[in-house]
């Protein structure tokens, strides 16, 4: 329902002048001259004149229309459902809960109701099939569409597994939260190959164990075998006794070569065991030559020397060593990759790198400037008084010397870090990937920036206390994922010599799962070594069983990346070829794709989760057999339209429907007094 008031803002004497004014132009026209047409006529005549002067003058005082608009919204109750595929495993009854769906969706429109479904995936698919439960993003997906909306209660259809992201019960809900409980609570009689421990990275010559753990239920003293083979050859086999329900067993395979390695665990099937599908495991190992050797350099302990080496130490690609002299024995000899100072120039460390490795300067309160200036030419910094300053970190979008995960808005809850107060400057071919934030405002002054002419890779970190970053993000995100890509690709940007190929394409990984596509990222470079784009780039990818898979892109300034969908598990090469002149420039490398076998490792549906969830949202919980008792549940509530009214303001001035009125009007006197004999 809408309602219009014609309004102006000034005084309505002015309306009552304007009419004075209009009447006035009229009588004078009308009222003192002979006319050729009859009274009634001289009187139509006036009235067009009249109404056309007046609204022509009235434009004057910038009228307006202010609309006032009342709507009904319906009670949205918002249904979501785990189509995932622990649900329908021990039942396969995904046809009869189709239907039952559908049929609590007419009684929900019928009682005037609007109903919203969502689904794990976004892709409105109900066919049991998604290969993950993370009903955190559903919720997630549920609370972004019904913002604004008149959302009075949500529906979960699940069993309440979920195998990622966070507990449902620990979210906060704008509406109760109805639970219906899928699946059976009761465990099934199955042996299961819960778990297997391994290094996914793993060293040329050395003996990796591999650790499998037997989850059984119902057959207690039979005898299984534990298989553990690649490409179809048996590399080792374990017998053993089903004796509780965990056992575990250990394998150790030796690696011999380099590349990527795909292994398969499989145990014997008994008889009468109810699901098979959790019965092998694919695994996966990368094979490497050696780690890169990176040193951390401090005068004293500190919990950023901590934070590194763990972010570092997760990859296995990095052995890390510390030099504190006034703790350590003695000065490390070896030839580093990367070396960090961590409070860099604030002390007397007599220690130079052999050769030529990338440098690491992390800044503290008693940095010396001035020496720090001497040494490192690209970043200046002039100090202004003695007290230091507190920032925080805003991300530079445009950097582009490694990517950091998208969620870079993490920066700005992360707690501030000490740094110099002054006046800062970059030279030479240095970037920023973190500006400085001073409360709501970043800065052009750089916190941390990267350096490479060529010949020489450095970066300077102007403050210390990162340590809490990590610590913050864990507690916001529960794990420290972006923390630890900045450190790990801060030192990979380091450790890596400049190459001066002219084509680089790379995944971006070594490892992707089965339910996500396989990204590249491409770099083209003419001869004096400048980036070019437009480039038609063919892609060959091929899997460990020969079938191959071509592509072609084109890339641009704005896009070098590529993404391929892998559905399918196994190692894959790929080469890729590309035209510069004359010269035809190729690029490969490797890549692992993760079978995602999660829904069949549990299959005991958790109700309990489901009625803490209803109970703390003051919703209900219903197992999925009393379906019928949902919709008399929800009438009960009561649920009412919510009306919402709101204003909008439209000046006439700018309506093209009233200047074709005032012409109308003119235009129609004119035409009349020429009809009826008028000039």
């Amino acid at each position: 329902m809408q309602k219009n008031l014609l309004q102006i803002e000034q005084s309505e004497w002015w309306v009552l002048l304007l009419i004075v004014i209009a009447f006035g132009l009229t009588w004078f026209l009308y009222s003192v001259r002979k006319k050729a047409w009859s009274k009634n006529q001289n009187l139509l005549l006036g009235g067009l004149r009249f109404v056309a002067i007046f609204l022509t003058l009235g434009l004057l005082l910038d009228p307006y229309i202010n609309q006032s608009i009342t709507r009904t919204e319906k009670p949205v109750i918002a249904v979501g459902i785990d189509n995932s595929q622990s649900v329908v495993a021990r039942t396969n009854d995904s046809i009869g809960f189709k239907a039952n769906l559908e049929r609590l969706r007419a009684d929900f429109t019928n009682a005037g109701l609007e109903v919203r479904t969502f689904y794990l995936n976004e892709d409105d698919s109900l066919n049991f099939n998604h290969p993950v439960t993370d009903l955190s993003v559903l919720q997630q997906r549920i609370d972004s569409d019904m913002e604004g909306r008149n959302h009075v209660a949500s529906i979960l259809f699940t069993d309440g597994i979920f195998n990622k992201g966070n507990s449902p019960v620990y979210r906060q809900y704008a509406a109760p939260q109805f639970t219906i409980g899928l699946g059976d609570t009761i465990p099934p009689k199955d042996i299961n190959l819960s778990r297997i421990l391994y290094n996914r990275v793993t060293f040329k010559g050395n003996e990796t164990p591999i650790r499998v753990e037997v989850s059984q239920k119902g057959f207690d003293n039979q005898e299984i075998v534990i298989n553990l083979s690649e490409n179809g050859r048996r590399l080792d086999r374990k017998r053993i006794r089903l004796d509780g329900s965990v056992q575990e067993v250990e394998f150790l395979v030796k690696s011999e070569e380099e590349g990527l390695r795909k292994m398969e665990v499989s145990t014997s099937i008994l008889e009468n065991e109810f699901v098979r599908e959790n019965n092998s495991s694919k695994i996966f190992m990368e094979v490497i030559d050696g780690r890169q050797k990176v040193l951390i350099v401090a005068e004293t302990p500190h919990p950023d020397i901590k934070a590194i080496r763990s972010a570092l130490s997760a990859t296995d690609n990095y052995q890390t060593d510390v030099y504190i002299p006034s703790i350590s024995d003695k000065k490390p000899e070896e030839i580093y990759d990367v070396v960090i100072y961590h409070g860099a120039f604030s002390g007397r460390i007599n220690f130079n790198p052999k050769e030529d490795p990338g440098v690491w300067y992390i800044l503290n309160e008693k940095s010396a400037l001035n020496d720090f200036r001497k040494n490192v030419s690209f970043f200046n910094i002039r100090k202004r008084g003695s007290q230091p300053d507190k920032v925080t970190a805003g991300f530079n979008q445009s950097f582009s010397r490694f990517r950091i995960p998208e969620n870079q808005g993490l920066f700005e809850d992360f707690p501030p870090v000490t740094v110099p107060f002054g006046d800062y400057e970059l030279s030479g071919p240095a970037e920023v990937l973190l500006f400085q934030r001073v409360g709501s405002i970043v800065t052009k002054k750089p916190l941390f920036a990267f350096y490479d002419d060529g010949s020489q890779k450095s970066a300077v970190l102007a403050g210390q206390n990162i340590w809490k970053w990590k610590l913050q993000e864990s507690a916001i995100t529960g794990e420290s994922r972006m923390f630890q890509e900045i450190i790990t690709k801060t030192v990979q940007f380091l450790s890596l010599k400049n190459d001066k190929q002219q084509f680089r394409f790379r995944s971006r990984g070594n490892n992707f799962s089965s339910i996500e596509a396989a990204l590249f990222d491409s770099e083209v470079y003419n001869d004096i070594y400048e980036r070019i784009y437009g480039n038609k780039i063919s892609l060959k990818i091929t899997n460990d069983e020969g079938e191959s898979l071509n592509y072609e892109f084109t890339d641009s300034e704005f896009n070098s990346s590529f993404s391929v969908p892998m559905n399918k598990s196994g190692v894959y090469s790929y080469e890729a070829t590309v035209k510069v002149g004359d010269k035809t420039l190729r690029d490969k490398g490797q890549f692992l794709v993760e079978e995602i076998n999660r829904e069949y490792q549990n299959l005991t549906a958790n109700h309990n989760l489901l009625r803490v969830l209803s109970a703390k949202t003051e919703g209900e919980y219903l197992h999925y057999s009393n379906l019928n008792q949902l919709a008399p549940a929800l009438k009960n509530r009561g649920f009412k339209n919510l009306i919402r009214s709101s204003e909008s303001y439209f000046p006439l001035l700018q309506s093209s429907w009233m200047l074709l009125i005032i012409l109308l009007l003119f235009s129609s006197e004119w035409l009349l007094r020429k009809y009826w004999g008028g000039y």
